[in-house]
C-alpha cells in the first residue's frame, strides 16, 4: 500500500478562519490562507480490490500556520488496516512542510512506520532556470525539474483561482516530496458546480462556513511521464472558497477511504514586522 499521507497533504495544506495571509498570484482578490488546527476522522468508504482492507479506521491531525510570508504545516495521520487474512497492521505518519508565499522555497521532512517508506527530507528551491530538489534523508541526491512545477499551496491556489473563473478542468505538474520525494506528478483537477454553506462534515457546522462559496474537487495523480488512462490514485474532496477542504475521499483503486472533519479551530493571528 502507498503511503497514506501523499494524498492528504495537497487538500489540506491551508483552511480559513482567522490569522490571514496571502498567495501571490494574478487573481483578484488574491487567494487568503489562514492558520487553523483540524482533526478529521478516516474510515473505510469502499474495498473492491482483491488487496482491499476488510477494515479500516483512523485520525488525522492537522496544523496549518500562515505566519509572516510563509506556511507552516504538521500532520499526523494514523491509520489502523484490518486485512480479509492475518494480522491487523498500523500506518503512521507524521510530517512537516514550510513553504514561502511567493513560491520559491519548499522544505519538508516525513517520518512513516516500518515498511512505508521511512524517512525522507528534502529542499526544493524555484529560479530563472527552474527548480532544483536536494534531498538529505534517506541519502543525498540531487535532482532538477521545469519552472513550471507547483508547490502545494500554489497548486491550491490555483485550483480556487480556477474555479472563481468557471473553469471546470486544470492541468498542473507539481512536486510536493511525497512518497521518496523524487517523484514529479502530473495532476488533473476536476472541478464541479459552486455550492453556498457548510458540507455535511460535523466539523463545518459553525459560522465560519455559513456563507462560504465551496466546490466538489476531484484531483487524479499520473507519472510525470503520462495524463491519461488509469491515475495512481485519486483524490476528491469540498474545497471552500478561502481553502478549507471537507468531505475527503482518498482513492487508492482497491479500496477508498472517507475523511470527515469532526473539528476545527483557529489561533489568533500572528504579528509580523519590527
Amino acid at each position: 500500500m502507498r503511503p497514506i499521507l501523499r494524498t492528504f497533504a495537497l487538500a489540506m495544506c491551508c483552511a480559513a478562519g482567522s490569522a490571514a495571509a496571502q498567495i501571490k498570484s494574478p487573481s483578484n482578490p488574491p487567494v487568503t490562507l489562514v492558520s487553523h488546527r483540524a482533526i478529521y476522522d478516516l474510515r473505510l468508504a469502499d474495498a473492491t480490490g482483491a488487496k482491499a482492507p476488510a477494515d479500516a479506521s483512523g485520525k488525522i491531525a492537522f496544523d496549518f500556520s500562515s505566519e509572516c510570508g510563509g506556511y507552516n504545516q504538521t500532520l499526523r495521520q494514523v491509520v489502523d488496516l484490518a486485512p480479509g487474512e492475518g494480522e491487523a497492521r498500523i500506518s503512521d505518519t507524521r510530517s512537516t512542510t514550510f513553504e514561502d508565499s511567493a513560491g520559491a522555497d519548499f522544505s519538508f521532512s516525513t517520518e512513516r512506520s516500518a515498511g512505508e517508506g521511512g524517512e525522507v527530507d528534502g529542499h526544493a528551491e524555484r529560479s530563472a532556470k527552474g527548480v532544483a530538489i536536494a534531498l538529505s534523508r534517506p541519502q543525498p541526491v540531487r535532482l532538477s525539474a521545469q519552472s513550471d512545477v507547483l508547490f502545494p499551496t500554489q497548486h491550491l491556489a490555483r485550483i480556487i483561482e480556477a474555479a472563481r473563473r468557471g473553469e471546470k478542468v486544470l492541468v498542473a505538474r507539481l512536486y510536493d516530496g511525497s512518497d521518496d520525494g523524487k517523484r514529479i506528478y502530473n495532476v488533473t483537477a476536476i472541478i464541479g458546480k459552486p455550492a453556498r454553506g457548510p458540507d455535511a462534515d460535523r466539523g463545518a457546522q459553525v459560522a465560519k462556513f455559513r456563507d462560504l462559496t465551496r466546490w466538489p474537487v476531484s484531483v487524479a495523480y499520473f507519472p510525470e511521464d503520462r495524463r491519461d488512462g488509469l491515475p495512481e490514485y485519486t483524490l476528491s474532496f469540498d474545497l471552500y472558497e478561502n481553502g478549507v477542504s471537507a468531505g475527503l475521499k482518498l482513492d487508492y483503486g482497491d479500496f477508498a477511504l472517507r475523511g470527515e472533519m469532526i473539528r476545527i479551530e483557529f489561533p489568533p493571528a500572528t504579528k509580523c514586522g519590527r
